[in-house]
């Protein structure tokens, strides 16, 4: 099985490369996060809506597992190749929380026999600024399930969330915002001694509303008071 694995893994890299309509930009997605709202912070439309669409065969035989989902790949990459709706996505990518992958996944099949091969990939759709976010999401539903795979094979979407690409480009706005947030503190409080730290931390993005994100440096700033 893990020869199995690997050769399909070399695969998709070759496939995917082979293909036009590729994305191998660094997106960042917002995940679920404790913290409040941050004091200094940019918000601004979504790039994409990111979907991640599982790839897997129910066949029993190891060989045509890796031949239905060969086919499946190359299928759905072919698809999105003809689109001018949506792109596959190649690039790495950086969660709000600071993990990341980058490429196809692989792994057994979280919901069905051990057995099972499967792969997951990411399909962007772009968003423009006045984007219906849920009519995004039934396009995406829509171009995904109309993709014909064998029979002994399986596309779904997993889940889809916002995607914001060049997050880290707005890191010098957001130092700057910040910067003025230290003389404005300075200057109210009367502190005489002003202390940040973790301003070393990635740009981290969460999601505001249905189209929206917030872009962020998750740092902390101290202040002494004059006596």
């Amino acid at each position: 099985m893990h020869l199995l694995r690997l050769g399909l893994s070399a695969f998709t890299l070759a496939a995917a490369s082979a293909f036009a309509g590729n994305n191998s930009a660094t997106i960042a997605l917002p995940v679920e996060t404790s913290r409040g709202c941050p004091a200094v912070s940019l918000v601004q439309t979504a790039d994409y809506l990111c979907a991640v669409v599982s790839v897997r065969s129910t066949a029993k035989d190891p060989e045509r597992q890796m031949a239905a989902v060969q086919e499946a790949l190359q299928r759905l990459t072919a698809a999105v190749q003809r689109s001018n709706a949506f792109q596959l996505h190649q690039g790495p990518v950086r969660f709000s929380g600071g993990a990341g992958s980058s490429g196809a996944l692989f792994s057994k099949s979280g919901y069905g026999p051990a057995s099972l091969l499967q792969t997951s990939l990411r399909v962007l759709s772009p968003l423009a600024a006045n984007a219906d976010i849920f009519d995004a999401i039934r396009q995406m539903n829509l171009f995904i399930t109309r993709v014909e795979v064998p029979s002994d094979a399986e596309v779904k979407i997993l889940s889809t969330t916002l995607a914001v690409t060049a997050a880290e480009q707005q890191r010098e706005r957001l130092m700057q915002l910040i910067r003025e947030q230290i003389t404005a503190t300075r200057q109210q409080l009367g502190a005489n001694i002003v202390t940040v730290s973790g301003l070393d931390s990635p740009v981290l993005v969460r999601q505001l509303d249905n189209i929206n994100v917030e872009l962020f440096i998750d740092y902390q700033l101290s202040a002494t008071l004059e006596k």
